[in-house]
Parts: structure tokens; C-alpha cells; sequence
């Protein structure tokens, strides 16, 4: 989220005496500009709205695209002007920085920090302090990159998720600056070093973003670009280099502008590659509607409206809020919050980031005694982060639940020995090849039984191990039964997949059981498996559909719901389920039926009306699952039994 120096009222212009005014003509202009104030309310309005209703906005996460330009504009703008002036001061810049960024970052700290105290389990809240000490540091992004996609399921367990992008853009204002000032000081036109970094930013963001690569997300260096296009507009603006334009010209640039953020916020969504190309749209966007200039119609009427501009003015604390309150409303009820709550912390976080604007930003940025104020801050900021990190280190700080509680919540299981990790099961992204799993004892007169698929296939390998019959095993994690298909999370699923058809071309196994964690997966070519097994001379194939699953670990939710509840454990639960499943066992048993294959579900054999399974006996011993999906040994007997597999 780019914060911006310019309020109204506030902004120290940069064409004053002694700088280069721009020519009459300029495209560009600085000093407080309310379209870019509304401009920062498309952007936040566009970014809550795909957090809060991604489907009415796909594309709404370029909102942070949009942010950066204005950002690098802005600060841009300061820095430049102060140069061109001889007033430039590393210590005012960082200055200014810490009064624009640290008051309501710290607020929110806190309040996250409160928050998770009192509603997480150690390893959530340990998982928690560890983002807000990154946010702390400015290094949110760098931390996230390890952890996953911005995209991905898990992302809205975490309420820190949204300082990323603050990480970016203090890293970058950790060496623009210096930069600006190396090339002033050696008369070096800005514009060189603003094309050389910009180009070299994008050509690396073109090289590397691929469609599964969070690394390529979170970082700054495929991001400097968008500052950078902000940083040229800024440069133009100084310099008075922006060369004239006519009003209709000026009109059709904001027109244009316009409709490329449009098109970015309705055609995009999380399914494609991002940032890549396709982040030109928003960012071009952006730097045509700034460049436009205020006087014109769609940034005077829209982007200049009274409403806007007051939006704009809270966009920071808004972004700051509002991420933090969806995040612990879906934590809170462990499903997609209802249409109801949602626009409740929407509104809650609106009226929290006015409050946050009014009562803490303005008061402490414009305030007296401007040392002591930089000097507590600084200090609130490192105590806010080291009183995070050391809870991290804490563990989370237990001994907050009752003891039962937290050891429930804090179920750890070892699945590797069980579904045979390193040998048959490839549980690394680095593994290719089978050369430790043992070839199954051949008999005489009992069917050979194939297993293939994922991590889902592997976990039912402790059930179908207790019959006496050779049983092969051939699983990967994040790697389907797909033979011929390329997936950009699994690089080598490929070859893993055409080793598995080598090895059944040898065994020439008489049964062969798919199983898979589907909904992850664009299981369209199964007709294409099924081909290629029949061909070996395969007798019998049995897919296996979706197995019940949990947007948490199946212990961690049943200590929820006991708290929610009376305090008792439910053997069945619908709380906390992953919505779609039943339709996908549907589907799943209508393919299955169309290509001839016996299909074994999961799902019907452990869930009713009353909701699924979640132990038999008593937990945590008898529990059927051991994280949001993936089956116990105990829960591997128990299904396997459940379908009759052979």
C-alpha cells in the first residue's frame, strides 16, 4: 500500500522560487492535486472490494499497482524538488517518511496484535507476531515469499498479509533516494537512471512472473518499475519537460487511463500470472490520468468528486484496517464470512481508518515539537516489532487456553513413515524419480494394485497396505495423475508422471486406483489417464473422489467449535468445511461413470446430513485426519474399510 506526503492543506509544492517551473504546456503538474487524492480512492475502493467480494472485482488486487505509481509521483516529486532547491536532507526525507507511515502503522500493529491474543492458538498467534515484527521491519514481502502465494487458500488465515506491499515500497525508498542524489551530485539527468532501473525492474518481472511463483509476487525488485513510471511523471513535472498538449488531448489521455484501469479491474483475476504484462494496464492507467492533469473532465467530475478526495485522504489507515478485520472475521467463523459481515468490518474498518486519520495521523504529523514526535514513534515502531518478534519467539506465548484446549489445538502428526516419504512418496518439489520404492512381491494369484495420484493418493496407502496382495505405490505431492500435463507448481510433475507410466508399462498391474486432491486441480485430462492405462492392459481402475476438508486442521476446529459451543467435541461437523465438495464428488461420479470406472467416494462414506467425520472413538486418537485433509493411518484403516477397496 503507497502512503503519499500530500494532503490537503499540507504540501510544501515543489515549484516555488529557485526550481524549474514547469512550461504552461506540461502534462504533468505538482503540487495537491485532488484527482490524485480520488485516484487513491479508485485504487483502496478497488483493492477492499476484491478482498471483501473478489467476485465482484477479480481484477481489484491492481489497486496496489495504481498506489505505487501515485507513490512514486509523489515522493518522487519531494525528493527532486528538494534537490533542484539545495535543500535536500536524507534525515528530513526519512523524517517525513516516519510521520506519514508509523502512527497508524503502529495502531493497527497493536490492535492486530490484541486481537490475535485473545482469538489464536499459540502456532496461529506465533505465525501472526512473525508477520506483524516483518511488517514492523518493512520486510513483509521478503517474509511472505516463503510461505506461499498471495492467492492461495491460506492467505486469508493471515491478517498481516497486506503489509507486503508497504514492504516494497519502503525498500524502495530505502535506496531511491541515495540514487537521486549520487546522479544529482555527479549532473547526471534522472531520467537516465529512472530508464536504466525502470527498464532492468520490468525486464526481470517479464522474465520471471509465472502464474505459481509467490516469490515473483512479493518481490520488490519486479515492482521498482511501477514506482519508477510514478518517478519519470515526476521528473517530467520539475523539469518542465512534459512537453504541451492540447485540452482534447489531455482528454482522450484520461479517457484512455480510465478505461485501462477498467479493463484491469474486470478482465484480470488471481488465476493469471501476475504481476508480468499484464500489470502495464493498471500502471499505464494510472500514469495517463496523472498526467492528464486535473482540469481534466473525468479527473475534475470523477476522480475530484468531494467523496473521493475524502476517501483518498483515509486510504492509508483504510488499506491499513480493513484486510486485519476480513481476516479474523473468516478466522472467527471458520468459513467464508456471510455478505452481512463482510460489510460490516468494510464499515468498521471505514470508520476505524477516519478515526486513525483524524484523531492519530494529523495530530501527530503536524503537530509541535516535530523531533520528539520522529524520536517516539521510532521507538513505538521498534517496540511494536520486538514485542511481536520475542512472542514469536515464545512460541505464541501459550498458556493462554486451558491446558486439554492447547494440546488439542496444537496436534502434531508424522505422516511420513506411513505414506512412505522419500521412497514412494516424492513429499519434496525436488524429487523426480522412484529409485528408493521397492517393486511390489508379485503373486501368483493375487491382483497386483497400482496406486497413483498426489499426497491424497498416498494417504490411503496405510489402509490398502493391511490386505494381503501386492500393492505398488507411485505418488507425489502436488502432482496429479495427469500424464502429458505441465503444472507451473509442479515443474517435474511431468516426468514423474511419464516414470509412473514406465513402471506400470513393466508391473502391469491389474488394478490401478487414481486418487488426487482434485479440487486443486484441472482434472480434464483424466480421459487422457484412463487412455493410457487401457492401452497397458490395465483390468480394473478406481477413482477415488474428494476426501472431507477443513479451512483449518480438523483438531484446531473441533477446539473451536467446542468453544463456541458446550465444550464438547462433535464426531461430525459441518463448521469449518470447505464449501464445493459435494458438487465435486457429483462430478467426479458422473466422469467416472461416463469412462467406465468403479468409483469410490470418499465423501458419501464419511459425511451426512449431520456434516463429516472427524473422529471415531474419541480424539485425538481416533482423529481421521491430522491437518485440513490429509488422512491418519487410523483414518486411512478406517476409510480404505469404508469403500471396500480391493
Amino acid at each position: 500500500m503507497a502512503s503519499q506526503d500530500v494532503a490537503a492543506g499540507s504540501y510544501d509544492p515543489i515549484a516555488v522560487s529557485g526550481v524549474a517551473r514547469p512550461a504552461a504546456g506540461a502534462l504533468v503538474h505538482l503540487g495537491y492535486r485532488t484527482d490524485i487524492d480520488g485516484l487513491r480512492a479508485v485504487a483502496i475502493l478497488s483493492v477492499v472490494c476484491f478482498h471483501a467480494f473478489p467476485a465482484a472485482m477479480p481484477g481489484g488486487f491492481v489497486g496496489v499497482d495504481v498506489f505505487f505509481v501515485i507513490s512514486g509521483y509523489l515522493i518522487s516529486g519531494i525528493i527532486l524538488g528538494s534537490l533542484a532547491r539545495g535543500t535536500f536532507s536524507f534525515a528530513d526525507f526519512y523524517a517525513r517518511r516516519v510521520l506519514r507511515i508509523v502512527p497508524a502503522l503502529v495502531t493497527v500493529l497493536v490492535a492486530s496484535y490484541a486481537i490475535g491474543w485473545a482469538m489464536l492458538f499459540p502456532d496461529e498467534f506465533r505465525a501472526l507476531t512473525k508477520h506483524l515484527a516483518a511488517g514492523a521491519a518493512f520486510i513483509a514481502n521478503l517474509a511472505l515469499r516463503k510461505e506461499g502465494g498471495y492467492f492461495d487458500g491460506a492467505a486469508e488465515t493471515k491478517p498481516g498479509l497486506h503489509l507486503w506491499s508497504l514492504g516494497v515500497e519502503e525498500q524502495f525508498y530505502i535506496v531511491w533516494p541515495l540514487v537521486l542524489w549520487i546522479g544529482w551530485r555527479l549532473r547526471h539527468d534522472p531520467r537516465i537512471g529512472i530508464l536504466v532501473i525502470g527498464a532492468a525492474s520490468l525486464a526481470w518481472n517479464l522474465y520471471w512472473v509465472d502464474a505459481a511463483t509467490p516469490k515473483a509476487f512479493f518481490s520488490p525488485l519486479v515492482r521498482f518499475w511501477e514506482l519508477l513510471a510514478g518517478a519519470m511523471l515526476a521528473q517530467a513535472a520539475v523539469s518542465g519537460t512534459g512537453g504541451p498538449a492540447r485540452p482534447a488531448v489531455r482528454e482522450a489521455m484520461a479517457v484512455a487511463g480510465a478505461a485501462l484501469l477498467l479493463v484491469s479491474l474486470v478482465a484480470l483475476d488471481r488465476s493469471m500470472p501476475f504481476p508480468g504484462w499484464r500489470a502495464m494496464l493498471p500502471v499505464a492507467g494510472a500514469v495517463l490520468l496523472i498526467a492528464a492533469g486535473p482540469g481534466t473532465l473525468v479527473n475534475r467530475f470523477v476522480l475530484g468528486n468531494p467523496v473521493m478526495v475524502w476517501v483518498g485522504l483515509i486510504s492509508y489507515p483504510l488499506y491499513l484496517w480493513h484486510w486485519p478485520l476480513l481476516s479474523f472475521a473468516g478466522i472467527a467463523t471458520m468459513q467464508e464470512p456471510s455478505v452481512p459481515l463482510r460489510l460490516a468490518a468494510v464499515a468498521l474498518a471505514v470508520l476505524l481508518a477516519w478515526g486513525t486519520y483524524a484523531f492519530i495521523e494529523r495530530p501527530i504529523r503536524f503537530g509541535s515539537w516535530r523531533r520528539l514526535r520522529i524520536t517516539t514513534l521510532s521507538v513505538a515502531l521498534v517496540l511494536a516489532g520486538a514485542g511481536a518478534w520475542v512472542t514469536h519467539l515464545l512460541d505464541g506465548l501459550p498458556g493462554r487456553f486451558p491446558a486439554e484446549v492447547e494440546g488439542l489445538a496444537s496436534y502434531r502428526y508424522d505422516s511420513v513413515p506411513f505414506y512412505r516419504g522419500g521412497s514412494c512418496f516424492l513429499a519434496t518439489m525436488s524429487e523426480i524419480g522412484f529409485p528408493n520404492c521397492p517393486a511390489p512381491q508379485q503373486s501368483a494369484t493375487a491382483p497386483l494394485v497400482m496406486l497413483w495420484g498426489d499426497s491424497h493418493a498416498a494417504h490411503l496407502y496405510p489402509g490398502l497396505s493391511r490386505a494381503d496382495r501386492p500393492l505398488a505405490q507411485f505418488t507425489a505431492a502436488a502432482c496429479p495423475p495427469l500424464p502429458g500435463v505441465d503444472f507451473s507448481f509442479r515443474e517435474n510433475c511431468r516426468a514423474i508422471n511419464d516414470d509412473v507410466v514406465a513402471r506400470a508399462t513393466a508391473l502391469r498391474p491389474d488394478i490401478v486406483i487414481l486418487a488426487a486432491n482434485w479440487r486443486s486441480y484441472d482434472w480434464s485430462g483424466i480421459d487422457r489417464t484412463v487412455r493410457v492405462l487401457r492401452d497397458i492392459g490395465v483390468k480394473q481402475i478406481v477413482l477415488v473422489g474428494p476426501v472431507p476438508q477443513w479451512r483449518l486442521p480438523v483438531a484446531k476446529a473441533l477446539v473451536r467449535y467446542a468453544l463456541r459451543g458446550d465444550g464438547t467435541y462433535p464426531d461430525r461437523m459441518v463448521y469449518a468445511m470447505e464449501p464445493g465438495l459435494d458438487e465435486l464428488d457429483q462430478r467426479l461420479a458422473e466422469t467416472a461413470a461416463r469412462l467406465g470406472l468403479a468409483y469410490a467416494s470418499p465423501y458419501r462414506a464419511l459425511c451426512d446430513a449431520r456434516g463429516c467425520r472427524t473422529f471415531v472413538g474419541s480424539a485425538p486418537a481416533g482423529l481421521l485426519a491430522w491437518d485440513t485433509g490429509h488422512l491418519t493411518a487410523f483414518g486411512s484403516d478406517y476409510l480404505v474399510g469404508a469403500l471396500g477397496l480391493p
